[in-house]
């Protein structure tokens, strides 16, 4: 990214809701997609705010913000448990110089032991990383109406306003960004498989609308909601119930390109 960025004119962020399920190179040229599995929005703003000064031709960022990742995490109650979401930290603190968002992170990583060389060199087994970035599933995983589920009642936890709150914050600061650099903030929830859906809320539905509008009533923000979307309900554009295949990410790439006429 830094050895192209004025190439890059449509940004990817996120965290794997765009790595697995939408193809960048369906948008054409001048697309970075640095979406990583397991990225909290933290860091989407930070590698935003870091970089989006040296991308003077960059036009989008488009975002991908899943159902449950806003309560998922947060300062108080971070993703210290993920090992990828591990390594990643290392890696930005290494290589780009961004702080751990929880400081108590970096001796805990220590404390577990080195890092794996193999995750920092992006070798994941069964999927593959093209040049840039794309992580391409290999067929349809057996099994994968059990995967990557959600609890039904995740947004009744008892951190969730905490967390609302804190992703709301780095959202408006990213939609920031993207205005003050007269550039288009493109936010998009992709869709899952039925077997997920039925354990969405309303409920939890409403805090997603909620935390949109209340971004929107400061700065510039285009959102679209294809989690329940009538294109996206065949058993075989899904990797797993929460992520699309290969022929998915296309497909859902081909909708968003479509409907904000990229």
């Amino acid at each position: 990214m830094e050895q192209k960025s004025d190439k890059i004119k449509i940004l990817i962020l996120g965290n794997s809701y765009m790595e697995n399920s939408f193809n960048p190179h369906i948008l054409g040229e001048g697309v970075f997609d640095l979406a990583i599995s397991a990225r909290w929005i933290y860091y989407d703003y930070i590698l935003l705010d870091k970089y989006i000064s040296q991308m003077r031709n960059l036009k989008c960022v488009i975002f991908g913000m899943g159902y449950a990742q806003p309560f998922n995490g947060s300062y108080n109650f971070p993703e210290e448990d993920s090992e990828s979401a591990n390594y990643q930290k290392y890696m930005y603190q290494k290589f780009m110089n961004i702080s751990f968002y929880n400081k108590w992170s970096y001796w805990l990583g220590l404390f577990r032991g080195y890092i794996n060389v193999s995750s920092l060199k992006g070798e994941k087994g069964d999927r593959i990383v093209d040049s840039v970035g794309y992580l391409c599933s290999k067929g349809q995983q057996e099994g994968w109406r059990s995967k990557h589920n959600i609890e039904p009642d995740i947004i009744y936890n008892p951190h969730a306003q905490e967390q609302i709150s804190e992703y709301t914050l780095f959202l408006k600061e990213m939609s920031k960004l993207c205005y003050l650099n007269n550039v288009r903030f493109i936010v998009i929830t992709p869709p899952c498989h039925n077997s997920y859906n039925i354990n969405v809320k309303q409920d939890g539905l409403n805090i997603l609308y909620n935390m949109i509008n209340e971004v929107k009533s400061e700065y510039p923000l285009e959102y679209r909601n294809y989690l329940k979307d009538e294109e996206f309900r065949a058993d075989s554009l899904y990797y797993n119930c929460s992520h699309l295949n290969t022929i998915g990410a296309d497909l859902f790439a081909l909708r968003v390109k479509r409907d904000f006429c990229l």
